[in-house]
């Protein structure tokens, strides 16, 4: 049976030309469309800065659909399709111009052409969206079966792919990145330490974390949204830890400390952040004012006791991150 490329239908590789170009984002007949595309015939005058317009760009546009529509007619080069993914379909343009573009070419899609919609939930398309589209419902991979392919496939060692298969949170690929990216732990260590401290700090600290955090969505919207899932994946543990469930905590090296916030806590802390980092981050992803939005999430936060805090390392906690690790899935 072949597969959607007219070759012999078989498990990917991951080191034959076409899993190569896949992975290096060079294949010629698949296209990867989100917020920081480059857009042809888009620019602000010089490479460099044309380069900075991309990555400051937190929506897909219309430009982009436009782009799209023109390529979606032209034949295939290496094979029987070709494959536009779009990822983020939830971060289109709020005035309505790019999904009024897209439906036309979801009503009626050439034959060889396939459309992939990547987003958050069904929720977060419009319903015109869905009901033109064939849903798909990805889930979680287990824990162990990421740990097993780290160390089968990855070459890492039984201690570190335990660490990186709980951080991964059911994602192989970001656990996969992780294991060849020597920083991400450190990194991953650095955002804990902000997390606890900001969650310990007053009401000034607190702010001025939120408007860090907003002047970076401007620049790197993804690296805020990993923010945020570590914020409720550090309550979320607080949350087990409360009711003594320790075989599903995600971040495993702060066990100890987060047991003691959970012991201080509150009954309802960790509900009451967790409802609060979610409605923020949907905030977000509606195109709230970021400042305002992270504000009230500080504001609604419960604290923790800066004891806990005080006897941690802090010595890299105030470190920027470039938001290249990934956090823990809850």
């Amino acid at each position: 049976t072949p597969d959607m490329f007219g070759d012999d239908l078989t498990p990917p590789c991951g080191h034959c030309g076409p899993c190569d170009r896949i992975s290096r984002d060079a294949h010629a007949d698949i296209k990867v469309i989100d917020p920081h595309t480059p857009m042809r015939g888009v620019s602000s005058g010089t490479r460099e800065s044309t380069l900075e317009q991309d990555a400051r760009r937190t929506l897909i546009s219309i430009d982009h659909i436009r782009e799209m529509q023109h390529d979606v007619h032209l034949n295939p080069f290496e094979g029987g399709r070709r494959v536009i993914i779009f990822d983020g379909a939830d971060r289109m343009s709020p005035d309505g111009t790019g999904w009024n573009a897209l439906l036309k070419t979801l009503e009626e899609p050439p034959e060889q052409v396939i459309i992939v919609l990547l987003a958050p939930s069904a929720e977060s398309l419009p319903q015109t969206v869905i009901s033109r589209c064939q849903l798909i419902e990805l889930h979680a991979i287990p824990r162990a079966e990421i740990e097993q392919g780290l160390i089968e496939q990855g070459g890492a060692d039984p201690d570190n792919a335990a660490q990186l298969a709980r951080l991964a949170g059911g994602r192989p690929g970001r656990a996969f990145a992780a294991l060849k990216d020597e920083t991400t732990i450190d990194r991953y260590q650095q955002a804990v330490l902000r997390v606890l401290a900001t969650s310990a700090g007053d009401i000034e600290d607190r702010f001025r974390y939120a408007n860090e955090m907003a002047r970076e969505f401007s620049r790197n919207r993804d690296m805020v949204s990993r923010e945020l899932e570590l914020w409720t994946s550090i309550w979320r543990d607080i949350l087990l830890l409360k009711h003594e469930v320790t075989d599903s905590v995600a971040n495993i090296a702060w066990t100890e400390h987060l047991g003691r916030v959970a012991t201080a806590a509150g009954d309802d802390d960790a509900r009451i952040a967790i409802e609060a980092i979610s409605k923020a981050a949907e905030g977000l992803r509606r195109n709230g004012m970021p400042r305002v939005v992270l504000e009230v999430l500080m504001l609604e936060l419960p604290t923790i006791p800066s004891g806990i805090v005080e006897s941690i390392e802090l010595g890299e906690a105030d470190e920027s991150s470039d938001g290249s690790w990934d956090a823990p899935a809850s």
